[in-house]
């Protein structure tokens, strides 16, 4: 299958790169990333693939190169756009090999995607990278013993491919994310890829993100290859629990939105009214849309503001969670 391949003449590098893939409305969601993380202190470049137009915050950007664009204190953002045959969540290994071998990371990586913001600080996030491969634990299937059935199919079909036995006894099922490594690591972004290649081969149709139930090898193809693709590290991995995405109390790295609407396109008083009120997320997403980027006029954010505060409001007397 056709692949983007990074164009050399927009090359870039840096000691650190952060890296999204986004298309359509998506581009409010990485805008907020890219905010949260200047807002921690990120001073790297951040490289956004995309489909579609180049997002309309970027007017208020400095450009510097080909869709290279800089940002106040000192960070640049590199727009790529790419139209991989497949779904862009089950894209992310390749963006990443690419970001590697065209020399545009030399020493740190990380892929987020474009429904998180971050919490804690840049320095905390770089120092985790130096520990190994930086994942969080998902909130479903979260523990997932070495023998769990699902595993077993997973190493079934590796096996089949000629992979050999795992080389670790995994326990715990990954969140695809957010992934964070020194490029010394590689061979595991690689094996990542050939998961997801494997799954393909199995009848798995990469343009759909997610597909089946549980029962089934294959839900959410990206994420049960990268866990697949743990069995068969030996390398260190530096895992924090799902409090790590905001999915349960107690974390402080970063919040991820998963599930519909996302928090740029809810509407929060209709939606506490129905007994969902604003979470901590929303509220986080809010926050990093000021900037320093602005993402959206002044009186639209006020708007959203507002009625995020009226939803928290009815969302102490009354609420579903």
């Amino acid at each position: 299958m056709p692949e983007y391949v990074i164009d050399r003449t927009l090359l870039t590098s840096s000691d650190e790169v952060v890296c999204t893939l986004f298309e359509g409305h998506y581009h409010l969601g990485a805008g907020a990333l890219l905010n949260s993380l200047l807002n921690g202190g990120f001073k790297g470049l951040f490289w956004a693939g995309y489909r579609g137009e180049l997002p309309p915050w970027t007017a208020h950007l400095r450009e510097i190169g080909p869709e290279l664009f800089e940002v106040p204190n000192g960070a640049r953002i590199q727009f790529a756009r790419c139209c991989p045959e497949m779904h862009f969540t089950n894209y992310k290994p390749s963006l990443m090999l690419d970001l590697i071998r065209s020399g545009v990371a030399t020493k740190f990586l990380w892929y987020f995607d474009p429904d998180i913001t971050l919490r804690c600080s840049w320095e905390f996030i770089r120092k985790w990278a130096e520990f190994g491969i930086a994942l969080c634990s998902d909130v479903t299937n979260g523990y997932m013993p070495e023998r769990h059935p699902v595993r077993c199919m997973w190493v079934n079909a590796a096996k089949d491919a000629g992979w050999g036995e795992p080389l670790t006894a995994q326990t715990r099922y990954f969140n695809a994310g957010f992934v964070g490594l020194n490029i010394a690591f590689t061979a595991f972004v690689e094996r990542w890829k050939q998961a997801i290649e494997l799954a393909a081969h199995r009848g798995m149709d990469l343009k759909i993100f997610m597909t089946g139930t549980r029962e089934d090898p294959y839900v959410s193809v990206d994420q049960d290859s990268l866990n697949l693709a743990t069995m068969y590290e030996n390398g260190p991995i530096s895992a924090i629990g799902p409090e790590g995405m905001g999915f349960i109390h107690g974390g402080f790295t970063m919040f991820h939105a998963v599930g519909l609407p996302k928090p740029w396109k809810k509407r929060f008083l209709l939606s506490a009214l129905k007994g969902n009120p604003p979470g901590m997320g929303d509220k986080h997403f809010l926050a990093s849309a000021k900037g320093p980027i602005p993402l959206f006029t002044p009186g639209n954010l006020r708007l959203m503001g507002m009625s995020a505060a009226a939803g928290a409001l009815i969302g102490r007397v009354y609420s579903r969670r």
